[in-house]
């Protein structure tokens, strides 16, 4: 094999590795919509969002905390 092949090789293999391990990592993160949604009510409500502003910057932050953990809101 030339020096080509072999770090060719040496790549393809350490990119599947790290696609594999890191298909584990996210797998094993996943917890239920009701438990995201009562950490992310959790994170609005301490944060400086308020329900009663014009904009919708809480859906917004709400939508955006549960794409964190998978989800679609």
């Amino acid at each position: 094999m030339s020096l080509k092949q072999k770090l060719f090789a040496a790549g393809f293999i350490a990119t599947l590795a790290t696609s594999m391990t890191v298909g584990a990592a996210f797998g094993a993160k996943k917890i239920t919509y009701a438990e995201a949604w009562r950490l992310c009510k959790a994170e609005l409500d301490n944060s400086r969002t308020y329900a009663g502003w014009v904009s919708n910057d809480r859906y917004l932050r709400g939508g955006a905390c549960m794409h964190r953990y998978g989800y679609r809101f």
